[in-house]
């Protein structure tokens, strides 16, 4: 099984986004840990201690994948990223990283049957779920 390291995960983040080079922006950072818990799973202090990003930073991303049901206590979902073998939407991507900064949430509407984004500031309040934190 081959193993992949940080610099991979931060040459992957470099190859869909030419442009996100700031290591100490937030939104770069949070791309960093989504694009970590691939291959690491979701488990806020094994990405901490992976990525060098801060614990409290780390587990506030994972409440909200949580919540936005991205994933799991111990896996991430990306495949909804993958629009054809290899290829990746940066729309998707982008948008699974707002709802890691807590920009954007994510909801399942029943009525239309879907999963939908919208602005945090603007989202209908859901019954408050328990945060979860490892």
């Amino acid at each position: 099984m081959k193993s992949f390291g940080l610099q991979f995960v931060k040459d992957t983040l470099l190859e869909l986004d030419p442009s996100v080079r700031d290591e100490s922006d937030e939104t770069y950072k949070t791309a960093v840990v989504l694009l970590s818990a691939i291959v690491r799973g979701t488990e806020a202090i094994d990405l901490a201690t992976f990525t060098g990003v801060p614990i409290e930073f780390v587990a506030r991303i994972r409440q909200r994948m949580i919540r936005a049901e991205l994933w799991t206590d111990l896996e991430a979902d990306c495949d909804h990223w993958e629009v054809a073998p290899g290829v990746v939407s940066m729309t998707t991507f982008w948008t699974d990283v707002l709802v890691g900064e807590g920009l954007v949430v994510r909801q399942w509407d029943e009525e239309i049957g879907q999963y939908r984004y919208c602005a945090a500031s603007h989202a209908p309040q859901k019954d408050e779920l328990t945060d979860k934190v490892n």
